[in-house]
């Protein structure tokens, strides 16, 4: 379950534009990966997946307990084997990597 909380995790947010018949086809297969390796990398926290309503994008948004957890996993076991598979998902997918970008959750608000 992700957590957010002001100044607690480095935040990875990558957008994706991809045809709207593909759009659950690269969620399931980035999400694939995702639940067989990175789960297992130190410092993972969670990755959260959101399709637009139009079909047209993904936006993941991961959280790990630092940025250098998050530059870290590239070295951890499992790691190739995911990006690779990933990165062929995301061709067959005919998607493209519009944004990747890295915050620290500033204010958070909730509901009553």
């Amino acid at each position: 379950m992700p957590t957010i909380d002001e100044n607690r995790f480095f935040t990875v947010m990558v957008e994706f534009d991809v045809e709207p018949q593909y759009q659950q086809v690269l969620i399931n297969g980035i999400t694939d990966q995702v639940e067989q390796h990175f789960t297992h990398f130190t410092g993972f926290v969670s990755a959260s997946f959101h399709a637009s309503d139009d079909g047209r994008r993904v936006v993941n948004y991961g959280q790990w307990l630092s940025k250098e957890a998050w530059m870290g996993s590239s070295s951890a076991t499992g790691f190739d084997t995911a990006k690779a598979t990933i990165a062929d998902v995301i061709k067959r997918c005919g998607a493209r990597t519009t944004k990747v970008d890295f915050f620290q959750v500033a204010r958070v608000i909730e509901g009553a």
